[in-house]
């Protein structure tokens, strides 16, 4: 039995192909991120641009013939916050369409709950939050190995928040404290949610996080990468260094490529909701949304 799941982001594509056999015993085919921007510019159109939606056709052409390579029981993608936003998104739907890829758009709190499902580790115990940094929202969800106790998602993400605040890399301080201020405004009520759950550990998922890990270890290696912990302290680190270097240079020194934009502003969310929360340090995972709906598709076949 084997199923493609896929998760359509503001920022990034991502396809999970996986099989189970007879055993219950799962085994991951292919796993493959495509940076698309999907959500580049529809903070000031309102619109996914004609430029997002030729990279998100070649992405397809790509993964169509990926998945063309295996006999898949299941197909499925879901698309999160640019198709939430987007007075054209109904265009982009009917692109999934046309490559024969079946699409949901998850609301902010399916979004997250996908997420937890997918990112808790198998012998996980004790209350956990998880911290999904997308392009266009951010996502906090606090459960245990049972249930899920709290999901909230907040409507600003890497992209959007780049887009908005951050004219200038080195990052000058009036646009670090303006984007830090927007975060705090846009964060508290769920910051004090959350705190109320008292949480034990913290998950954090998707782009930001696998990214600054992948610069500490000099590449992306999924296996180094998922479950790495980082302190709070080490990713202050981070974050001053991403604010006081160019774009160029976060690529050419730290590997960060089409992703090296909106980098900080992604660390601030990140570090931000870790100092506030009071958590000294996260555990760094490479799954999230797609191996959530993965697990979905074979309890649902």
């Amino acid at each position: 039995m084997k199923v493609a799941a896929l998760d359509l982001g503001t920022n990034s594509f991502l396809l999970l192909i996986q099989e189970k056999d007879k055993s219950g015993k799962i085994k991951t085919l292919h796993d493959e991120s495509v940076i698309v921007r999907l959500g580049e510019g529809l903070q000031s159109s309102g619109q996914i641009s004609e430029a997002a939606l030729k990279r998100a056709e070649d992405c397809f052409k790509s993964f169509k013939k990926t998945m063309d390579q295996f006999h898949l029981e299941k197909v499925q993608a879901v698309t999160t916050a640019a198709a939430r936003d987007a007075s054209n998104a109904k265009t982009f739907l009917n692109l999934c369409g046309q490559y024969q890829i079946p699409v949901v758009i998850l609301s902010g709190d399916e979004e997250a709950r996908l997420s937890f499902s997918g990112a808790l580790p198998d012998q996980a115990s004790g209350k956990y939050l998880l911290i999904d940094i997308g392009g266009g929202s951010t996502e906090y969800v606090v459960g245990t190995k049972e249930k899920v106790l709290f999901s909230h998602s907040i409507s600003h993400g890497a992209v959007k928040l780049t887009e908005k605040f951050i004219q200038h890399q080195p990052v000058p301080e009036l646009e670090i404290s303006q984007l830090t201020k927007q975060i705090h405004i846009n964060s508290e009520k769920t910051w004090s949610e959350v705190l109320a759950f008292a949480p034990e550990k913290l998950i954090a998922v998707a782009g930001t996080p696998t990214a600054i890990a992948a610069a500490k270890i000099g590449g992306f290696d999924a296996e180094k990468i998922n479950g790495m912990i980082m302190d709070q302290a080490e990713l202050k680190k981070w974050l001053d260094l991403f604010a006081s270097t160019s774009i160029q240079q976060k690529k050419d020194q730290y590997g960060l490529g089409a992703r090296a934009d909106v980098i900080f502003a992604g660390t601030v969310i990140l570090y931000e909701s870790l100092k506030r929360l009071g958590l000294k340090q996260m555990i760094i995972s490479t799954k999230g949304i797609r191996y959530g709906l993965a697990h979905k598709l074979f309890n649902d076949l």
